[in-house]
Formats: structure tokens, sequence, C-alpha cells
């Protein structure tokens, strides 16, 4: 189940490439424990990038186990979707999987 959103974030950035190391919602800055998946949607020019990371409140550390599928289990996290808008040049939290 997932519960959508459309918040502005602010969003620290691999220095060598465009995906979130880390994020600020609401006054609480989350990590990126594991980047899922990247897509571009929007009109004609597919203006929004997106980003599908596993992310968990700051300071709050993963066990570093992984599933049977490669994911980090037993986090205390969740799975996030970020999108950048290319025209306007800011990030937006999408939606919150759970």
């Amino acid at each position: 189940m997932s519960k959508r959103y459309d918040e502005a974030i602010e969003v620290t950035p691999a220095p060598d490439a465009h995906l979130p190391l880390s994020f600020l919602w609401r006054g609480r800055r989350y990590d990126v424990d594991q980047h899922l998946s990247s897509w571009r949607e929007g009109g004609g020019m597919k203006d929004r990038d997106c980003h599908r990371v596993l992310a968990r409140p700051s300071g709050v550390f993963a066990t570093g186990e992984l599933d049977p599928d490669g994911f980090m289990a037993a986090t205390p996290g969740a799975v996030y979707d970020l999108a950048f808008d290319r025209i306007k040049k800011d990030w937006r939290l999408a939606r919150i999987w759970d």
C-alpha cells in the first residue's frame, strides 16, 4: 500500500550523479540506504526524474542484513518515491510505500 504526497523536500545528491543520498522532509533528515529504481514521467519532454529509494531517519541505523532478494532486512525505514522537476529545479516527495 502507498500514500501519495506532493511536498517539497531538500535533497543532498551524490556528487557524481543526480541520485539522492539523503533528504529533509518535515524537519527530519532521512538517509538513503539503497537506490531501488529510476524513471522519467511527465509531459512530452518527460519533465520529472523519479527515484525509488529505501531510506530511514538519520541516526537510526540499519542492520546491514540482506533478505533473499538482496534488499536490506529489518530496516527501520520505508520505500520513498522522490521526484526532481527538471523545469522548476526542485525536489518533491511523491509517495511512501509501506
